[in-house]
This record gives structure tokens, C-alpha cells and sequence, in this order.
């Protein structure tokens, strides 16, 4: 039975923490050398990846699915030259008609897998070198 993802702290058998996947994710970008950001009034949940001069080099969303990813993300234009998107999205939503979508509006789908063991990032490496050019 799929989990329920949320943004709750509930870590229990019913929910994915997103916060505890952004945690996650923090912490594999900086083991890579990258400086890391959020949003430092606590509004939004986005990480960022820092460059010279403090300007964004990419921006990662926390989704609870593709879907969501597509309607919140999708709203207006990314001119070229702008940091790339990622939407960090339960690697359940793979096969989700919405990431070709996205794909198509320059949104990166990054999925993930939480378990107690903690949680990896499906092909984080390689999206890094592809969109931000380093890992």
C-alpha cells in the first residue's frame, strides 16, 4: 500500500516528513561541496544551491506529487538562462503522466525514497552534473 506524503512531522508508517526529505537533501548537496540556502523567513520549504554572489545556481521544490509539482510549479514563464527547477517528488510518482509535463516546462522531476533507513535521491548525481554542471 502506498504511503501518504505529507509536510507533517509524522514520521509514522502513514506519512513521509518532508521537511526530514529536505533535511536530506541538504545534507547530500553539501557532502557534494555545494553551499545550500532556504528561505530564511520559514514561509516556503525551497532549497537552493548558492553561487558567486549569492545568486541561485538551481532551486528545489518539495512536492507530495507530480501533479502537485505541475500546479504549483507551472506558473508562468522560466526565461532561458534562470536557475533550473527541481521538483523533488516519491519516487511512486515515476510513472505519473504529469513528469513528461513537466519535463516539457524545464521542471526537473528528482525523486526520492524515505524509509526508517533513511532517504536516497534517485539519480541525484547525474541530474546535478546535467543541470547545474557539477556533482
Amino acid at each position: 500500500m502506498p504511503r501518504a506524503v505529507t509536510d507533517s512531522s509524522d514520521t509514522g508508517d502513514a506519512a513521509i516528513d518532508l521537511k526530514a526529505v529536505r533535511d536530506a537533501l541538504r545534507v547530500e548537496l553539501q557532502a557534494r561541496g555545494f553551499e545550500v540556502a532556504s528561505d530564511t523567513g520559514g514561509l516556503k520549504g525551497e532549497l537552493y544551491i548558492l553561487g558567486a554572489g549569492d545568486v541561485a545556481l538551481a532551486l528545489f521544490e518539495f512536492k507530495t506529487s507530480a501533479g502537485e509539482a505541475l500546479e504549483t510549479m507551472y506558473q508562468g514563464s522560466w526565461l532561458e538562462g534562470m536557475p533550473p527547477r527541481f521538483a523533488v517528488v516519491p519516487s511512486c510518482a515515476s510513472d505519473d503522466r504529469a513528469i513528461e509535463v513537466l519535463e516539457q516546462v524545464r521542471i526537473v522531476p528528482l525523486m526520492f525514497e524515505a524509509s526508517p533507513a533513511g532517504t536516497r535521491f534517485r539519480d541525484l548525481d547525474r541530474l546535478l552534473r546535467e543541470h547545474v554542471g557539477a556533482a
